[in-house]
């Protein structure tokens, strides 16, 4: 697979906070904080499929509705 641009991952970081912000009954700043972390922890990753492995779990994320959060 292609690696992500930077546009794609910035996407994927915002689609997931704006997705946050329809939490109600776990902390907010908790999960907005997990995201930014996980987002900068991942930023430093060298290798191209850690990186993708990364992103897709991401978008899983993102797809199940927070995990099941929302």
């Amino acid at each position: 697979m292609a690696p992500w641009s930077r546009e794609a991952v910035l996407s994927l970081y915002r689609a997931l906070l704006r997705q946050g912000r329809e939490l109600r009954y776990t902390d907010r700043d908790f999960y907005f904080a997990s995201v930014r972390r996980e987002f900068r922890k991942n930023q430093r990753l060298e290798d191209p499929e850690a990186r993708e492995k990364q992103l897709e779990k991401g978008l899983v994320f993102l797809h199940s509705k927070l995990g099941g959060l929302v």
